[in-house]
């Protein structure tokens, strides 16, 4: 594991690596979870909703979704990096996947228009940061 973090960062401008180790000293972390070897975590940022990032050590891959664009890692998965090296007593174990999953989605894919409105109205009165958050990020992509 600790061979795959120190690959991943090398990859990291030094500024970035800088800001990715203060970012993680400054706990910026709102939560935290590992399921084997795929990190993931939110993360406090410059925009108003926390930032989604994940590092999975098996694939090889990682991902935020922050806006930056100038290297292949950002500071936040630089930051979790660090966390997955020198801290990981703050991951939680992720819940297992539900295998009903999947069939979950597609019922709610089939839903009639009328009743995802519904559902989607319901779910801005019980959470409404998923919905602003997910508003954020959907507009951050189409910018791009």
């Amino acid at each position: 594991m600790q061979r795959e973090i120190e690959s991943l960062l090398e990859q990291a401008d030094p500024r970035v690596l800088e800001r990715g180790y203060q970012l993680f000293r400054e706990a910026s972390f709102l939560e935290a979870t590992r399921r084997k070897n795929r990190f993931q975590a939110r993360m406090r940022g410059s925009a108003p909703y926390p930032y989604r990032v994940f590092l999975d050590l098996d694939a090889g891959t990682w991902g935020c979704t922050c806006p930056y664009r100038w290297g292949p890692v950002c500071k936040h998965v630089v930051a979790l990096a660090y966390a997955a090296l020198e801290a990981p007593e703050i991951f939680a174990k992720a819940k297992p996947r539900r295998k009903q999953a999947e069939p979950l989605l597609q019922s709610l894919l089939e839903l009639p228009e009328d009743d995802l409105i519904e559902l989607l109205w319901r779910l801005e009165d019980l959470r409404p940061e998923l919905l602003e958050e997910f508003a954020f990020n959907r507009i951050q992509r189409i910018e791009e």
